[in-house]
């Protein structure tokens, strides 16, 4: 078992890396061996307004939605009502041009060869850019699965790895389409509400519920670059992230979700199994399963969990199964490198 050496110094660690990063805030929640919490934040909400950040502030946490919607999947093969082998077609018929060749599994895997329609033009910008250009229209899911409908896919499903945010997105209609509940219904059931994760939830609005950390961009509007000015984000369309990113959380709640999830309350052990079933990427030191990634470190170390960038916001939450310690990382700046930073954490624990 190995607890936690000194929290104090854990404090200054986390103070020290949020000056080394440069970054406004940094919020976390680590959890040793013995189930101990240790739940701290350092910086502020607004550089801005200079009011210290608090670790349970609401933040976006984007891509870590996935772990979530995997075991909202595998919740409904348990009870019979999907099966992973199922194709894209036999669930939303007429959604894609090639949904008879791609399976659910394959969605959880981002193996599909689907594009991503985030990169995919819409009136001439980039579909991820109106996220922050046009907070006020909306944008279904269905439409925007259409930006790549019709497109020819990347490669032959199941034989390589891409990261797509269209697959999660096609997820959240299967759960929709499957369950007869809306996505955020289907979440509250199987996760939030028994978990009683009274801070995370899937948002109907542009805006965070108070009090939230405001999210701070060194990033161009389309993320693939680097800007000479900082954007404060408050405001950023959620119909366009949607079930592949909309998720608001905060460190101690997204932890309380791994703990269940690994702890065995949340899935049966065949569910489980097939989740830690992880093939290639395109990054030699990790490898993904259904909706979770397997980290690989320096010195054999490994993990298992998501990171997600998001404008305005970077987090990464992790499960060492050697050590069975848990550590779960908001930031609220991109880009940052979000990954490295918290296992930096975990080694100087």
């Amino acid at each position: 078992m190995i607890s936690l050496k000194d929290p104090a110094l854990l404090k200054k660690t986390v103070q020290y890396f949020r000056d080394r990063y440069r970054i406004p805030g940094i919020s976390l929640c680590l959890t040793d061996s013995y189930g101990e919490d240790y739940i701290m934040a350092a910086g502020v909400r607004n550089l801005l307004q200079d009011t210290l950040l608090d670790p349970y502030d609401h933040q976006r946490v984007g891509s870590l939605l996935n772990i979530v919607t995997s075991v909202v999947i595998l919740k409904l093969q348990e009870e019979g009502i999907l099966s992973l082998e199922q194709t894209v077609e036999s669930i939303l018929p007429g959604i894609l041009k090639e949904g008879s060749r791609i399976s659910v599994r394959q969605l959880l895997q981002h193996r599909s060869g689907l594009k991503d329609y985030l990169w995919m033009d819409v009136a001439g910008t980039k579909c991820i850019e109106h996220a922050v250009s046009s907070p006020r229209d909306f944008f279904s899911s269905r439409s925007l699965v259409r930006l790549v409908a019709n497109h020819n896919l990347e490669f032959q499903p199941g034989t390589l790895f891409k990261y797509s945010n269209t697959n999660f997105l096609l997820l959240g209609l299967i759960v929709e389409e499957s369950s007869g509940k809306k996505f955020k219904d289907a979440v509250y059931q199987w996760i939030t509400q028994p978990l009683q994760l009274d801070r995370t939830y899937f948002p109907s609005t542009n805006d965070l519920r108070l009090p939230f950390a405001t999210g701070h961009s060194k990033a161009t509007p389309d993320l693939t670059d680097l800007s000479d000015d900082i954007t404060y984000i408050t405001d950023l369309n959620v119909s366009i992230m949607g079930t592949s990113g909309a998720l608001v959380s905060n460190p101690a709640e997204i932890q309380t979700f791994m703990k269940a999830l690994f702890g065995g309350s949340l899935l049966s052990q065949e569910s489980m199994k097939q989740m830690l079933i992880f093939h290639e990427t395109d990054d030699s030191e990790r490898f993904y399963g259904l909706g979770l990634y397997k980290y690989t470190f320096e010195n054999e170390i490994a993990a298992y969990g998501h990171h997600s960038g998001i404008h305005g916001y970077e987090s990464v939450t992790l499960y060492y199964p050697d050590d069975e310690i848990f550590a779960t990382v908001i930031v609220n700046q991109t880009p940052v490198g979000v990954v490295s930073l918290a296992h930096q954490l975990f080694v100087n624990r």
